[in-house]
């Protein structure tokens, strides 16, 4: 029997385009939150250092200093973390900038994704490249897809095939005036995958948005099971997820089975 996870969401305000000020400022509660309660898995927003920015200049490389903190914080507390950076990539054909999101280990293994569905109306789509690939981590006996904001608004890109994972992870830079949106589509994903599906968004304002949170984590039917923890002044969504339960749902109602085949063309 696959064991039970424990999953934690830091709901947290970003420094505009400053990547040192924002870690400066969740290091400790996030330290002092994984030493207290023990997550197996930590998560935080889509560009958790930075902001929703197109500036060229806050791209960093692979091994740039938000990454190396993930790493860091994975390693010295013991847990698993997933966040995305800008990062910036350097290829036969010239430079290219990636929405990636990192899923770092405290066993030190380290998986990615680059975001596929770019969001045109702020510019992402020419300023950064689509991904071209799904990500399934396996890990601790759960299989954990990897997605990230404006993904959640296509279904088929988060299908679950065969019952290929059991927690669809989005973590997102989602605007208040849009929220109620996201909470309708994180709630259609894990009732039509038949899977746990939580939902990391940020809080705060830029020049263009305000943010008003409003993670979720859901159970495999759409219901809410997330606790809301305070530490350091962030605030913390928390949750046990139970492996058990879900497999005798995916028995009793086995919808993977009936679903309609397909292939996505890149």
């Amino acid at each position: 029997m696959s064991p039970n996870l424990e999953i934690a969401l830091c709901q947290h305000d970003i420094v505009w385009e400053d990547a040192r000020e924002t870690v400066a400022r969740i290091d400790a509660p996030v330290r002092r939150f994984c030493e207290k309660f023990r997550p197996d898995l930590l998560v935080l927003p889509e560009t958790f250092s930075t902001g929703f920015s197109m500036n060229p200049a806050v791209a960093e490389p692979v091994d740039g200093f938000s990454a190396s903190w993930l790493r860091d914080i994975a390693q010295t507390c013991g847990v698993g973390v997933i966040a995305s950076v800008p990062t910036r990539l350097e290829t036969p054909a010239g430079e290219r900038r990636v929405n990636r999101c990192w899923f770092f280990t405290p066993e030190g293994s380290v998986c990615h994704y680059d975001k596929r569905h770019l969001f045109t109306p702020s510019g992402e789509n020419p300023a950064f490249s689509p991904g071209d690939r799904r990500c399934t981590v396996a890990w601790r006996g759960w299989n954990i897809e990897l997605n990230v904001c404006y993904d959640l608004r296509f279904p088929v890109w988060s299908r679950n095939a065969g019952n290929g994972y059991d927690l669809l992870v989005n973590i997102a830079n989602w605007p208040a005036s849009r929220i109620d949106a996201a909470q309708m589509l994180l709630r259609a994903r894990a009732v039509e995958n038949a899977a746990y599906a939580v939902f990391c968004n940020r809080i705060g304002s830029d020049s263009l948005c305000d943010y008003d949170g409003k993670s979720m984590i859901l159970d495999y039917v759409g219901h809410s099971i997330a606790q809301v923890r305070r530490l350091g002044g962030l605030r913390f969504y928390t949750a046990e997820l139970l492996m058990a339960p879900l497999q005798h749902y995916r028995e009793r109602f086995p919808v993977s089975h009936d679903a309609d085949s397909f292939e996505i063309k890149y």
